[in-house]
């Protein structure tokens, strides 16, 4: 090697690096190591598998390396490597073509043009293989830097680098001992829990299978570890005992600086080698019987559990879904430092029996757990006011929590990935049904109803809503709704009038004296009137003489406790303060009442919408308030009051009424899914009270604005897409007699496009493919579902049909296309530029076009002039610019690429690219589309 290539520097660190397909596998290729890889996706087979790598702008490449090895990758080989390079995307030429043997194994280099006044930064790696796949070990670049006083991404000394190579030997050897000492117990196929462990498993059969069947009978001749398994075991712990400190450190770090974790971490290679061992060791029994006796190893998980890395943080939740059943909840307590507790009795409702042990800053024992939920909660925080103004905002943990390393809940701090906290949340649901044992399903279900239960115990102070939003057991209780279940809501919803300290029943619930029917509940005491329900209290305290009444709510009703599950939305309903979660969004709302709850009332009028209450106005004479809203909400509303006394919550001129939302009388409840309180589950801001509401056929309950804004606004993209016409929780189509008008023109249109997508299908000959023949598959025997999905369909601006424009797939290669002109959406009848024939079978129903630019179908029709499929039409302003001399030749790929080969995607023969040309009658010339 000569002196001038030993200089240079190498630039990898420096470069971005984009792949035609799997771009999350990049990492492979400069990660100094060629025991990993990049290979090619589904989407590339049989197609040109391109690299696009772009150098910074203070760099100079010189050569390219790439590391091919074609021994061990027998079943995706390299055949042909094509080199590419320019100083901008659009300039690229070919530098190198090179061979590849079937046998090849080590580097090929490609030195670039040496010009430092227009280096070649933008290079293209063009591969091709005679399987369906192929896979890549390396790329490293080598030059120079612009200005030498600029610093490398990655500037190391020699001392750092041999360090660096120590670690990663020793780790390599460390390793190897690792699977040697062990055996099969890190790598026996039964014990493996997941398809990740399965997998790992079959690459690590390796060697005289003899030999090690050999030495595994002479290690696990008992059935506890062997003192050699024990030391290496010894090595992991403190291994990971030191990672988490480390990384603990740097996580305070990033919480202080406000970035995320992910910016400010290290390299997290040595602590998820360490991770990946002991989830391999926990695949077996023995190996799980000996991790639940490591305490401080579980003490450090629970640290990594919130301060790693994501795929470290996956890897511990494996872990613990299978040591727990092996740990005792006393002994988890201790290991978290929590007091040593029997588990509450969550059948006694409400917090006479310990108020005075409860404590707010002490966690539980599932806290731990329940706060990577509520670090993923998006929280709606309102405030009812009985004056104009609305109080709303929008928080999340991170900004409510004080930021304090030295809290008992430091863990509560900084954020969560809503996969993760799903993760968590399934883990806790099977902890509580008795997946991992009996003892955990007592005490998981315990702790979450204690964490609920807590919001009863919360002290007048802490009631306040600036104050309770900061507080770790409200976001604790929203997160236990997450994992509600319907045994909780049986048991924990009765309240403090049906339970006493002594666990017997204490005095029955007062009736309101007012209705006379000793059956109606009563909330408020008035010094002159008695006992009365709010609606009551309400219509006797209108009168100005008698508003003057001393009236307080029952204490009893303060500490009352509701629990519901409604449709996947667990909820809390107390006096001061209504909760609701939704666990599939990690969407949750907290409602508080204005005022202490001692002393608040219901006011003389009140709004049936937003809920304000006022003497004055149009209040005083009604129930609607002067708000713009609500004035609009009144117009559809109905005005009918039901057989229970309460207003309809449906709207005007429907027959028969909407049961009432309060769910009244045994009959609602039978028709009725979700309740008055529970959240419009499309706009997710308001209650179902809150707006006129409507029923679907499938029994769900949904405001008539919120659904009429769906039907109107349709679908996102140029694509035509049906998802918005179903029910956003059960998935069935929308049907309602007030969508009349908006659903028939979409009933209409689906047809269209089922028709046609049909009709193509079969002359594309796939109406018998696999995917509709094959029991279990997602398409099967449904043909029509198998052909939308397949084809992209679009809506003409001017005849209102839809018109073919390819296959989905191509669509869902560039991300869709949000932003774009209707206009210009135009079918190839309503654009005939070229007065093409029309087809004597089917009209112009399935006139088609050309892509101006490339061998594909045209989707838009711009300028009066121009027909572009959707990658060309993305970027027109470049590829109009293109001079026609310049234009690729038929075979051409969207965006001005030239094509490989001499037969044309699109099966025809058709002029130069860069003139318009009609394909014609789509269906008959069964088009076979890129």
């Amino acid at each position: 090697v000569s002196h001038k290539v030993i200089c240079l520097k190498d630039l990898t660190g420096m470069t971005e690096i984009k792949a035609s397909s799997r771009q999350a596998m990049i990492g492979s290729l400069t990660d100094n190591s060629t025991e990993t890889f990049w290979e090619s996706g589904d989407e590339d087979r049989n197609k040109l598998k391109v690299l696009t790598i772009t150098c910074s702008t203070k760099t100079v490449p010189n050569i390219v390396y790439v590391h091919i090895d074609n021994i061990r990758d027998m079943g995706n080989k390299v055949s042909n490597i094509t080199f590419n390079a320019g100083t901008s995307a659009d300039d690229l030429k070919k530098i190198k073509v090179a061979e590849v043997d079937v046998r090849h194994c080590g580097w090929i280099s490609c030195p670039l043009a040496a010009s430092t006044n227009a280096p070649s930064r933008h290079l293209t790696i063009e591969l091709k293989g005679p399987d369906q796949s192929l896979r890549l070990r390396q790329i490293k670049i080598l030059g120079s830097v612009e200005d030498e006083d600029m610093e490398l991404a990655v500037k190391k000394g020699a001392a750092q680098i041999q360090q660096e190579n120590c670690e990663a030997e020793t780790l390599k050897v460390f390793r190897i001992l690792t699977s040697q000492v062990f055996g099969k117990l890190v790598t026996s196929p039964e014990d493996s829990e997941t398809e990740d462990d399965k997998r790992e498993d079959k690459d690590k059969v390796d060697g005289d299978n003899d030999l090690k069947e050999h030495m595994v009978s002479i290690l696990f001749s008992r059935s506890k570890l062997s003192h050699m398994q024990r030391q290496v075991c010894n090595h992991i712990v403190q291994g990971i005992r030191k990672e988490a400190a480390k990384m603990k450190e740097e996580w305070e770090h990033a919480l202080q600086q406000d970035t995320t974790s992910e910016e400010v971490h290290g390299s997290d290679v040595y602590c998820f080698e360490l991770v990946s061992m002991v989830v391999a060791l926990s695949g077996s029994s023995v190996g799980r019987k000996y991790l639940a006796q490591q305490c401080p190893l579980i003490q450090d998980l629970f640290s990594l559990l919130h301060t790693a890395t994501p795929r470290i943080q996956r890897q511990i939740t494996v872990i613990f879904r299978r040591v727990l059943p092996w740990v005792k909840p006393p002994l988890l307590a201790t290991i978290l430092s929590i007091p040593c507790l029997p588990p509450p009795d969550y059948n006694i409702v409400g917090a006479s029996e310990c108020d005075s042990t409860f404590d707010p800053d002490v966690p539980g024992i599932l806290d731990v757990f329940l706060a990577c939920i509520a670090k993923a909660l998006s929280v709606q925080m309102k405030i009812k006011s009985s004056g104009p103004n609305k109080v709303s905002t929008t928080l999340t943990l991170s900004q409510c929590l004080e930021d304090s390393a030295r809290s008992p809940r430091w863990w509560m701090r900084g954020k969560m990935d809503a996969g993760l906290a799903s993760s968590i949340m399934e883990l806790i649901k099977d902890m509580a049904v008795g997946k991992l044992s009996e003892s955990w399903a007592t005490n998981t279900k315990a702790a979450i109803a204690e964490a609920i239960l807590n919001m009863t115990k919360l002290e007048e102070l802490h009631r306040d809503p600036q104050t309770c939003v900061k507080t770790p057991t409200l976001w604790l209780a929203l997160a236990s709704l997450c994992v509600l279940d319907q045994d909780h809501v049986d048991r924990l919803s009765s309240g403090e009038w049906m339970s006493s300290p002594d666990h017997q029943h204490g005095q029955p619930r007062p009736t309101c004296d007012n209705h006379d029917d000793s059956i109606t509940p009563a909330i408020i005491l008035c010094s002159d009137c008695g006992n009365l329900c709010a609606e009551c209290d309400r219509f006797l305290h209108l009168p100005r003489r008698m508003r003057g009444h001393q009236r307080q709510v029952f204490k009893e009703e303060e500490e009352a406790i509701k629990v519901d599950l409604h449709e996947g939305c667990g909820r809390i309903k107390l006096f001061w303060v209504m909760s609701l979660v939704d666990s599939r969004t990690f969407k949750a709302m907290v409602e508080f009442r204005e005022g202490k709850a001692s002393n608040s009332t219901i006011g003389p009028g009140t709004c049936r919408f937003c809920g304000q209450t006022s003497n004055t106005g149009l209040l005083a004479i009604g129930n609607v308030c002067s708000e713009p809203d609500c004035q609009e909400f009144a117009k559809n509303a109905c005005t009918k009051i039901l057989p229970c006394g309460h207003l309809c919550g449906g709207i005007a001129r429907e027959e028969p009424c909407l049961p009432c939302l309060h769910r009244c009388r045994p009959v609602d409840q039978e028709r009725l899914k979700q309740d008055a309180d529970d959240m419009c589950m499309i706009c997710f801001t308001e209650a179902l009270s809150a707006a006129p509401a409507i029923q679907l056929a499938c029994s769900h309950v949904f405001h008539l604005h919120c659904t009429k804004m769906v039907l109107t606004k349709r679908y996102a993209g140029a694509r035509i897409a049906f998802g918005f016409s179903l029910c956003p929780i059960c998935k069935t189509s929308i049907e309602h007699p007030a969508l009349k008008a908006l659903l028939d023109p979409i009933r209409n249109l689906k047809a269209d496009v089922k028709r046609k997508a049909l009709m193509r299908l079969e002359y594309e000959g796939l109406d018998k493919a696999e995917a509709i023949l094959t029991p279990g598959a997602r398409f099967y025997q449904d043909p029509a579902g198998f052909a939308m999905e397949r084809y992209a369909y679009y809506v003409c601006f001017k005849c209102k049909k839809a018109y073919y424009g390819g296959e989905a797939r191509c669509d869902e290669a560039i991300g869709g296309n949000d932003d774009f002109d209707p206009s210009e959406l135009v079918c190839g009848a309503c654009s005939d530029v070229s007065r093409a024939q029309m087809c004597a079978k089917h009209g112009a129903d399935f006139l088609e076009y050309k892509c101006r630019y490339c061998c594909s179908v045209a989707v838009f029709f711009c300028f009066g002039t121009t027909h572009f499929c959707n990658p060309c039409h993305e970027e027109f302003q470049r590829v109009t610019a293109i001079p026609k001399k310049d234009l690729p030749h038929c075979p051409a790929g969207p965006k001005g690429v030239q094509l490989e080969g001499e037969e044309c995607p699109l099966h025809v023969v058709h002029p130069p690219t860069g003139e318009e040309f009609a394909l014609g009658c789509g269906v008959c010339r069964n088009a076979h589309t890129f």
